[in-house]
């Protein structure tokens, strides 16, 4: 086998071994169970990187969502039952809910809905890790 072979075999490989090993660490197992969560359930409707498709981008919503459990309340109910038990309006900024946010209370376990919420909270509202779990309820 020629060197330049050789050294184009050793690169592929390079490359193959990287992507078999799956994404990295965020640099805590609930925040990369979220990120799973979040790329099998909800990146359909937020974006892969969270900037929106049919669904809003998540890059606000630490202001929508100043605590983790208002989150959790959003995703785990959804639009048509948060409009009857809390109102016409969700989050901090009392948007007007013009969409339907379908509810995962019966896809999701309430742990996956917390590890969901703080990977949203972290990886698009620029949450300080330590702040996310804790509020989230996962340190």
């Amino acid at each position: 086998m020629s060197k330049n072979l050789r050294m184009m075999a050793a690169a592929l490989l390079v490359v193959v071994g990287a992507c078999a090993g799956g994404p990295e660490t965020l640099g805590d197992p609930d925040l990369d169970a979220g990120r799973d969560v979040f790329g099998r359930v909800c990146s359909a409707c937020h974006g892969g990187s969270g900037a929106g498709a049919s669904a809003p981008p998540l890059t606000s919503v630490l202001e929508t969502f100043p605590d983790c459990e208002s989150h959790i309340q959003w995703v785990t109910i959804g639009s048509e039952r948060w409009k009857e038990e809390v109102g016409p309006g969700y989050g901090a900024t009392d948007k007007e809910i013009t969409a339907i946010m379908p509810s995962f209370e019966a896809v999701l376990t309430s742990e996956e809905i917390r590890q969901v919420a703080a990977f949203e909270r972290f990886r698009f509202g620029a949450g300080e890790m330590e702040a996310v779990l804790a509020d989230c309820e996962l340190a």
